[in-house]
């Protein structure tokens, strides 16, 4: 079992351009470790340590093409950009006691701070990243990560941004190729980045509850429906709609032992009306 450990005592440091977030984080005294640039990583730490990994496995698979990815171009298309700009920033959480409300309150933490790094908007706002590392969270690591993320999601999406989970174990299919998986890196880490329209068929993956998946859409089509080509535009509306069908279609499967309740209080002569609050107040979670 994890438990909560007294937060650390170093503050996210930045250098120029944040001076925004500086000013934010001495405003707001935080908990969390100092945020470097690539190129400060490239410089302070050897090979071997946990971030150093980390910027090995970005440039050699992230920021590369890949056989079974199943389209031309790097895994991740952004990051060659982010890399030549010095616009991914890391961060190593290197308790080993963290609990789940612990972690979600650090990466929360560096949301904000996200918010307020330059750039904050224009074409190179896309380019910026900040990957939180967590190498010392043990045999628990791949589930944790995954929990945080599931956790934090919708507030971000809500934000604009996307919050992605990388572990070993990740088993995320890839887009173009269900045999692929993008998401694995050799330590767990969540990474934040401003939501792009290319995100779409990840908010649209069935394994989210249609509340969870009508959120999301409602979120990618404010933030994103004045710069979306037709295609986009038509395919989110399409899954806000479906999702919005599922959750009446799910009502009314769980209101049919109400309406079985009903019939057979009349054949036994007991008020239905009764009957129907209680299925109600259950169904609302009003009642046991």
């Amino acid at each position: 079992m994890m438990t909560q450990k007294d937060p650390q005592s170093t503050q996210p440091q930045a250098t120029c351009p944040m001076a925004a977030a500086r000013a934010e984080t001495a405003a707001h005294p935080a908990a969390s470790p100092r945020l470097m640039r690539v190129s400060e990583v490239d410089r302070e730490y050897p090979g071997g340590t946990p971030l150093a990994q980390v910027m090995d496995w970005v440039r050699a698979f992230l920021a590369r093409p890949h056989p079974e990815l199943g389209r031309k171009g790097a895994v991740c298309p952004f990051v060659p950009v982010s890399l030549l700009q010095d616009s991914i920033w890391l961060a190593e959480i290197t308790d080993r006691d963290l609990s789940l409300d612990k972690i979600s309150a650090i990466i929360s933490e560096y949301r904000d701070l996200f918010l307020a790094t330059e750039p904050t908007r224009g074409p190179d706002a896309i380019n910026k990243a900040f990957m939180v590392v967590f190498p010392n969270l043990g045999t628990e690591g791949a589930a944790v990560v995954d929990e945080v993320q599931y956790r934090l999601k919708r507030d971000f999406v809500d934000m604009g941004l996307m919050l992605g989970e990388f572990h070993s174990a990740n088993e995320s299919e890839g887009l173009r190729n269900p045999e692929f998986r993008p998401l694995r890196s050799p330590i767990p880490m969540l990474a934040i980045r401003h939501m792009v329209d290319s995100d779409l068929p990840f908010l649209l993956r069935a394994g989210y509850p249609a509340s969870v998946r009508a959120a999301f859409l409602r979120s990618y089509l404010y933030r994103m429906a004045g710069t979306l080509p037709s295609t986009k535009l038509e395919q989110a509306l399409d899954g806000v709609i479906e999702a919005e069908v599922e959750q009446r279609i799910d009502i009314r499967l769980a209101l049919l032992p109400a309406v079985a309740a009903v019939d057979a209080a009349a054949v036994a002569g007991a008020g239905p009306t009764a009957v129907v609050a209680d299925a109600a107040g259950t169904l609302l979670g009003g009642r046991p």
